[in-house]
């Protein structure tokens, strides 16, 4: 029941006062009612709560995709391969507390598809229900796509699609840090770095409050989102996030002083997507010369056209990180059971304290593309 002014006789002897505290009475709404709106063709994400002071601890095992672009199924051939789905598509139930992550290109800008949206939205669910996690990043093929829908244009979609598909897009992060590992979709860029610098010094945020206290504001429109959007012509001098379009030159100029905002944010590795590494096989320890102490991996590997392809990290019982790459030159049998046992070992004690030098030095890579 709703009441309002409206729905009270003109010639009742009730004050609408006193109608209201007993409707009050019986802990139903004051608020006028409304006609029942349809039901969103794909589930809306749920909100989890933002830490605001203390970064989070890097998980106990996580599994990272990136530019997927549309395609569900090498998602799912990879989490059968890692053990995380069993035959029939469903969560293992075996396996402790795992995070999938995806650092963004989940849908393909020219042709987005509302039924691979609705996928994740339904494995981010399922995990929830586990206790696990599913945390996604956003790419510019989603940045690119939300533009459009801003400008009116449905991108193939029917409308209520496209206002699902833009809804998504607007819940989704720019990046996440966890423990000493930052993942975002594109190369992090020194104008970007340093604003997350000033941003912790001048807040005392957690580093992930920057998406709800800026990002998401900016996500209101098409100006705004720009200089987050990984734009490649016409840079203006505010754009914080673009495309670098010659990533060793940009590097070898300002590698150390990107290394030198990292190590005051407490960052040892990145994982990004974005740019595709045609061999199929994850670039590691990406710009080592320019970037000393700092691992960088592109995890871009063509996986729609590969069939497989994931970055596993798990933290180990000295706290060290140890890094997993899957794709279609590393899968075999052997990876197969060594993955799944590593995803199968008891939780390790993990906490968000940075990695010293020797353990960056102890970093293994058990599969090298």
């Amino acid at each position: 029941m709703r009441i309002s002014e409206d729905t009270v006789p003109d010639h009742s002897s009730w004050s609408m006062e006193a109608v209201k505290r007993i409707v009050r009475s019986f802990g139903l709404s004051e608020e006028p009612f409304q006609e029942p709106v349809d039901e969103p063709l794909v589930i809306v994400p749920q909100k989890e709560p933002v830490l605001r002071a203390k970064r989070p601890a890097f998980p106990a095992r996580c599994i990272v995709f990136s530019d997927t672009d549309n395609d569900v199924t090498s998602v799912r051939n990879t989490l059968r391969f890692a053990g995380i789905l069993n035959e029939n598509g469903e969560l293992t139930g075996n396996l402790e507390e795992i995070t999938i992550l995806h650092t963004g290109d989940l849908i393909d800008k020219k042709n987005p598809d509302p039924s691979v949206v609705e996928y994740w939205q339904l494995l981010r669910q399922d995990a929830l229900a586990k206790g696990w996690h599913v945390k996604l990043i956003v790419g510019n093929h989603e940045q690119e796509i939300w533009q459009k829908i801003k400008a009116g244009e449905k991108c193939g979609m029917k409308a209520k699609q496209a206002r699902c598909v833009n809804d998504f897009i607007e819940d989704l992060d720019l990046f996440y840090v966890a423990g000493p590992v930052l993942f975002i979709h594109g190369y992090p860029t020194l104008e970007f770095l340093q604003t997350l610098l000033h941003f912790e010094e001048v807040t005392g945020k957690d580093l992930n409050c920057f998406n709800i206290d800026h990002y998401k504001k900016a996500v209101s429109s098409v100006n705004g989102i720009r200089q987050y959007a990984y734009v490649r012509e016409n840079r203006r001098a505010n754009y914080l996030l673009y495309d670098v379009a010659n990533a060793s030159r940009y590097y070898k100029k300002q590698g150390r002083a990107v290394g030198a905002v990292l190590a005051q944010l407490k960052i040892d590795i990145v994982v990004h997507g974005h740019r595709p590494q045609r061999s199929g096989v994850q670039v590691d320890y990406e710009f080592s010369k320019w970037i000393p102490n700092i691992r960088m991996i592109g995890n871009d590997t063509m996986v729609r056209h590969k069939g497989i392809g994931a970055t596993v990290i798990k933290t180990a019982s000295s706290g060290a990180l140890d890094v997993i790459f899957v794709n279609a030159k590393t899968e075999s049998n052997k990876l197969r059971r060594k993955l799944r046992q590593a995803l199968s070992e008891p939780t390790a004690s993990s906490n968000g304290s940075r990695l010293t030098g020797l353990e960056i030095a102890g970093i293994k890579s058990a599969a090298q593309g």
